[in-house]
Order: C-alpha cells, then structure tokens, then sequence
C-alpha cells in the first residue's frame, strides 16, 4: 500500500492535474455537444459523467497526493 501511495504522490504532479482537467474540459466542451447532435444521449450522459470526474477527481487526487 505505502508503494503505490508513493507512486501517486511522485507521479501525479501540477502538469498531470493540468492535462486531467484539460481532458474533462474537452469532454464537457466537444464531445457530449457532439453526441446530443448526433442524438446519442445514453453516450452524452456517460461522457458528460467522465468528465466531471476527470476535473473533479483530478483536483481530489491531487490535494491527497500532496497531503501524504
């Protein structure tokens, strides 16, 4: 358990958080527009989830990592 901990912590830094949330933004600006046009809503609804918990989760798993 302390091994992985230590991976997260060195692994996940401030460029890692950037691209997470850049991921989650693109989800949320590009693909679930996309998706309700092409009138996919079981996949826009998926997408628009992932997305929140890209940000989100990225912004959590970065202050955890920086508090261990």
């Amino acid at each position: 358990m302390n091994i992985i901990l230590y991976y997260i912590r060195t692994l996940f830094n401030v460029n890692m958080l950037v691209i997470f949330i850049l991921v989650g933004l693109f989800l949320l600006l590009r693909d679930v527009p996309l998706l309700k046009k092409k009138k996919l809503n079981k996949e826009s609804n998926i997408a628009n989830a992932l997305a929140y918990i890209y940000i989100f989760g990225s912004i959590a798993l970065f202050i955890i990592a920086k508090m261990i």
